[in-house]
């Protein structure tokens, strides 16, 4: 699934992504020594790209990757800084601030963009031939009627299924499963508008749902999901029945999960 995430500035979240990367650089090293002699010049640049790697979006254009690169040879090499802790301070959170400013300015104009993709898109596909809208809001099309068993509200459902954004840009399918076929999902553990289209079908129905945001994941989506975004899904309904005790609790949801 392509990810979506959120920009979370802070200096504490950096320094922990960068412990992280240093301790796996160092874990493959350990494990590549043991076979041989490692070349030193393409190793570094191995971990500089690491490195920049964590940087997020926002921070990297309000840097100079030259001052950067100065300032990561000076402290490798043993050098102390330039300036004083109390400056130093003083500009980090500064510079934290305008990069977290940054970085919902731009959060907030994709959010505003794809909610107002997504309202366009739906209120013309309203009317396409085959659609329905429920009292939520939720838009859905049978493709074909099943005639096996509806699912309850806490059922686990097998189905197969592609998620899609109204772009078309596919974001989650079954057929990305290792192995490829029919995912295992809780009822319990999806957003409503996937929850509620499945509970509209019968097992060997094919439906598409066209889920607004505030049936999604919203526009504050606590999962790696673009912000306001309507989603699309294609789903076969495999089979359906009472969900094994503890299932809905280990996930399982696929890309529909709360």
């Amino acid at each position: 699934m392509k990810h979506f995430l959120r920009p979370t500035l802070t200096a504490a979240a950096l320094a922990v992504a960068l412990g992280m990367t240093a301790a796996g650089a160092q874990a493959q090293t350990s494990s590549t020594a043991a076979t041989g002699t490692v070349d030193k010049a393409k190793a570094s640049e191995i971990m500089g790209y690491q490195l920049a790697g964590q940087i997020p979006g926002p921070m990297r254009e309000l840097v100079d990757p030259a001052a950067v690169g100065r300032a990561v040879t000076a402290a490798l090499s043993g050098q102390k800084p330039s300036m004083s802790e109390t400056e130093a301070s003083t500009v980090w959170k500064g510079f934290i601030a305008q990069a977290e400013a940054k970085g919902k300015q731009e959060f907030d104009a994709q959010s505003a963009k794809n909610k107002a993709e997504g309202e366009a898109f739906l209120a013309k596909n309203k009317s396409a031939a085959g659609v329905k809208t429920t009292a939520s809001g939720l838009q859905y099309q049978v493709i074909t009627q099943g005639t096996g068993a509806r699912p309850g509200p806490n059922d686990t459902v097998k189905v197969n299924y592609k998620g899609t954004f109204v772009n078309g840009e596919v974001f989650d399918s079954s057929e990305k499963n290792n192995p490829p076929g029919p995912t295992a999902i809780p009822l319990a553990r999806v957003i409503p508008g996937f929850r509620e289209g499945l509970q509209l079908m019968q097992v060997g129905g094919h439906y598409k749902f066209f889920i607004p945001p505030n049936l999604a994941y919203g526009a504050e989506p606590n999962r790696p999901f673009p912000p306001n975004a309507t989603l699309i899904f294609d789903v076969t309904l495999v089979s359906t029945g009472p969900t094994p005790a503890g299932a809905a609790q280990d996930g399982g949801e696929g890309g529909a999960g709360k």
